[in-house]
């Protein structure tokens, strides 16, 4: 009985830094549009979670660069400049995560490469 739910698991473990990604874009739309500060704060708790788990930091980038598409498309078609302006934030942070963690991951390379 636990095998099975230990396989159940196990396949669904490359998916976690997908998630993981997601979670800050949807509760910053859903719950925090206007307050900037909370939405920092909910990007800005990936950095260490990718940074520990060892998620690779161009998931968050990859990411960004669907939201930065879609809000051209919203932009386009839609004629939301709102709706637009507040994806591309979430990209931006998005972009600020990819790139932090990124870095950390070079450290953690060079450091690795000297011993």
């Amino acid at each position: 009985m636990w095998k099975g739910k230990k396989k159940k698991i196990a396949s669904l473990k490359p998916l976690i830094p997908y998630i993981l990604t997601s979670i800050p874009i949807i509760t910053s739309h859903l719950l925090f549009q206007n307050n900037d500060l909370l939405i920092l704060a909910t990007f800005i708790i990936l950095i260490p979670l990718f940074a520990i788990l060892k998620f690779d930091g161009r998931i968050p980038v990859a990411y960004a660069i669907a939201l930065l598409i879609l809000a051209a498309f919203i932009l386009a078609f839609q004629k939301s400049e709102d709706l637009a302006n507040q994806i591309a934030i979430y990209s931006y942070w998005l972009l600020v995560v990819g790139v932090a963690c990124l870095t950390i991951d070079y450290f953690r390379e060079q450091r690795r490469a000297k011993k």
